[in-house]
């Protein structure tokens, strides 16, 4: 996950660099928030909850105002547990463009749409097979969802966010998340 965590701020932090050698106009967020997972499989509804870590660089002016990059490192803070089967959420990324209304003010509540890829590491135990009972899998593809931001104090660059995120789907397994946590401006 630190390997993740690395690649993602680098990224970042190159198109930064980039932005202010080619004086883009952009802005810059970190956010950490606590997030409520609903994995739903094998007719079972798992509920493990995470703590993400987030950062993303948006262009505020011009052609591609608006328009931005977003990194996603998520890490367990608990398991939950249904019919005596144990679901872990070992490691969760994710990599989004995000969508903003060009015309929203500082003061205003910013609501933008992600799109992008997510990978989820889940691991199951069922202690009542002993060491064969537990798996480990990663799930990849398709990741969407909505991140709405209003600030806390008027003025200040701290804001709330609220995230609705769908992680991945399959006919037999879905990852959805909820999250609620707070954003710096720089």
């Amino acid at each position: 996950m630190c390997k993740r965590l690395a690649i993602i701020i680098s990224a970042l932090g190159s198109i930064t660099s980039l932005s202010a050698q080619a004086e883009l106009p952009v802005a810059f967020h970190v956010s950490g928030q606590a997030a409520y997972t609903k994995v739903k499989a094998a007719g079972e509804n798992f509920s493990p909850s995470l703590f993400q870590f987030k950062a993303d660089i948006e262009v505020t002016d011009g052609l591609l105002d608006g328009i931005g990059l977003q990194g996603l490192v998520a890490v367990p803070m608990s398991s939950a547990e249904e019919n005596g089967l144990t679901l872990d959420i070992k490691q969760q990324s994710a990599a989004y463009i995000t969508l903003t209304n060009p015309e929203t003010e500082s003061g205003d509540i910013k609501v933008s749409i992600l799109l992008g890829y997510a990978s989820t590491e889940i691991e199951t135990q069922l202690p009542s097979l002993g060491e064969t009972g537990s798996n480990s899998d990663t799930f990849s593809d398709f990741s969407y969802g909505i991140s709405v931001q209003d600030p806390i104090i008027e003025g200040k660059p701290y804001y709330w966010t609220l995230d609705l995120i769908r992680y991945y789907k399959d006919d037999n397994l879905s990852v959805d998340g909820i999250s609620l946590g707070v954003t710096y401006a720089f």
